[in-house]
């Protein structure tokens, strides 16, 4: 039977006027049920709180309020509901209220706030459509999807402002769906205005398919008495360390959720668009979308085993196209374009492990550096796909320069950290790892491809390039180096947006750099360049960008002819 929500608003606007209030009310200190009112004063001293068990939530024709002091007219409501206690790591409760609460394909009255629903919404057989929520409270969920079983929502329209409460938990967030979900959201439009106020949450089992979306998320204000921190739950704006400022993700995927964006678009204003963290393994598809950051941000980021894959998709993000942390690896392909204000990728914490894909006509632009490996062992596969670098940079290894990053491999806890992260600092102990440390050399091969920079491995002394050219072509400096802030000094809080931004002089340093040409490869060398190994297959073309080039090893001319080279290896062309 069709449960209509708009109709039950209306006649609960209806009722005889003898059953509303004839004058102003002053809202009682203690509520047992959903009261409703048409004129209705919170006195300062007399805030409306639940019996225990319970929550209140105000509503004002429709839209959810903050639960202050105030004269309030219209159909207003003071909805009494359960309370819902999610525990998240060592913080206090948080109590979430949402205008929809579906638990096992089934929604729960007396969770949600139906007074905050409106719109032409409807509840039949697993389908929740229709729905308008807006709010105008902190810490307001839209949609909450927990249990088991198959759902969908259908034509979703939310508007929140105002600040939420924990983006790691899905607390205030437009749509959180978490437990065994699975949960497809066809044509939902969501824009949410508050620092973390998430539009779409995927913690959990959860599997949730979005369809045709609209997203936008906008900063918020962040509250007078916040101070800075990374600790997980209580941070409210993005670590200014990864050089970036915001204070709201569009979306956040946790635990063990996989997420599929078809045909959609999410735009963030600054910090992220999509995004993986605190996981344990999360799974993110994204095809035929528009992902954005405007003023600041990244495209996507993943963490840990965290894979995620766009295509046929555009990522435009004004500093960083994806971020890669730890073991998190991902994948542009079928024509993924990926354009960015400075770096294209740029990998950094932990020892890595990742992969980084491009691939099936995948084409990266980037005003800066096109990939920056900072500190961390990682594969790359460049096949059949174009990377242009702004700064003629295609690939930069080095010394992570997050001032954090500095300070925990020092042994030192940053302001704003209470605890160094299990695995950070300079012990190399991790309780929670499992299986051998990844390798901590750079692994990049290039395949079917043309391409115009230069290489260098500025973090020589740890961890080589290994570099394998597959039917390719490069033409640029491929070498070891030291690496340099290029502004003379380390970057701190106020020069963020230097974090990563380095100048290279090339030198023959430690590890250094190998590079592999098999028999339909080319590199012309466009600068001096120092290897520690060069390998050369029959029909491979090594050629100078101008003039003749020489090659000698630990310091002796050697002929320049197939075969394989190692030690101190210097190619020049004069």
């Amino acid at each position: 039977m069709t449960h209509t929500i708009l109709r039950a608003l209306l006649s609960a606007s209806l009722l005889p006027l003898a059953a509303m209030p004839a004058h102003a009310e002053t809202a009682p200190a203690l509520l047992a049920t959903t009261t409703r009112y048409t004129d209705l004063t919170i006195a300062p001293d007399r805030i409306p709180a639940a019996i225990a068990g319970k929550l209140v939530t105000l509503t004002v024709d429709g839209i959810e309020r903050d639960l202050v002091p105030g004269h309030y007219t219209g159909q207003v409501v003071l909805s009494v509901t359960d309370d819902i206690p999610v525990k998240y790591h060592d913080l206090p409760e948080h109590h979430f209220r949402a205008a929809a609460y579906i638990e096992n394909g089934t929604m729960v009255p007396a969770k949600s706030v139906e007074a905050a629903l409106l719109g032409q919404s409807t509840f039949d057989q697993g389908v929740l459509a229709n729905p308008v929520i807006t709010s105008q409270g902190e810490r307001f969920n839209g949609i909450v999807v927990t249990g088991k079983g198959a759902y969908r929502i259908d034509h979703p329209i939310i508007d929140l402002t105002g600040n939420g409460g924990n983006d790691f938990a899905g607390f205030g967030a437009g749509i959180t769906a978490k437990g065994d979900t699975d949960l497809t959201i066809e044509r939902p439009v969501i824009r949410t205005r508050g620092a973390i106020r998430t539009a779409l949450f995927v913690g959990g089992h959860a599997t949730v398919h979005v369809n045709d979306a609209e997203i936008e998320v906008l900063n918020g204000t962040l509250p007078a008495d916040y101070k800075f921190t990374v600790d997980v739950g209580r941070m409210m704006e993005v670590p200014w360390m990864l050089g970036l400022s915001g204070n709201v993700r569009a979306t956040n995927l946790v635990d063990y959720g996989t997420v599929y964006y078809n045909r959609s678009h999410i735009r963030a204003q600054g910090w992220g668009a999509v995004s993986t963290d605190d996981n344990t393994r999360v799974r993110m598809f994204v095809n035929d979308s528009l992902i954005e950051t405007v003023e600041s941000g990244y495209g996507c980021y993943s963490i840990g085993d965290s894979i995620d894959t766009f295509t046929h998709t555009i990522i435009r993000a004004a500093d960083i196209g994806c971020i890669m942390a730890a073991q998190g690896s991902v994948i542009f392909s079928e024509g993924t374009r990926v354009q960015s204000g400075r770096y294209g990728v740029m990998m950094h914490s932990g020892a890595g492990g990742g992969q980084l894909v491009i691939d099936k006509g995948s084409v990266m632009e980037t005003a800066s550096t096109a990939i920056e490996v900072k500190g961390i062992g990682t594969s790359i596969i460049i096949d059949h796909a174009q990377v242009h670098a702004g700064n003629g940079v295609l690939l930069q290894s080095m010394d992570n320069d997050d001032p954090f990053m500095v300070a925990m491999m020092a042994g030192r806890i940053p302001e704003g950290m209470t605890a160094l992260p299990p695995g950070m600092g300079p012990s190399a102990d991790n309780p929670e790892k499992q299986g051998p440390a990844p390798a901590p050399d750079v692994v990049a091969t290039l395949r079917d491809t043309a391409l115009i920079g230069d290489i260098y491995n500025a973090r020589a002394k740890d961890s080589a390039i290994v570099l394998h050219l597959e039917g390719a072509s490069l033409t640029g400096r491929v070498t070891s180096s030291t690496a340099a802030p290029a502004r003379g000094e380390a970057p701190r809080r106020a020069t963020y947006k230097e974090i990563g931004h380095v100048t290279n002089t090339p030198a023959p340093v430690g590890k250094g750099v190998t590079i592999t040409l098999d028999p339909t490869s080319r590199w012309v060398v466009a600068g001096t360049s120092y290897l520690t190994a060069l390998t050369l297959a029959p029909g491979a073309r090594l050629e100078p960008l101008e003039g003749k080039l020489t090659l000698t090893v630990n310091g002796r001319p050697v002929p320049l002819k197939p075969g394989s080279y190692k030690g101190a290896i210097v190619i020049r062309s004069n």
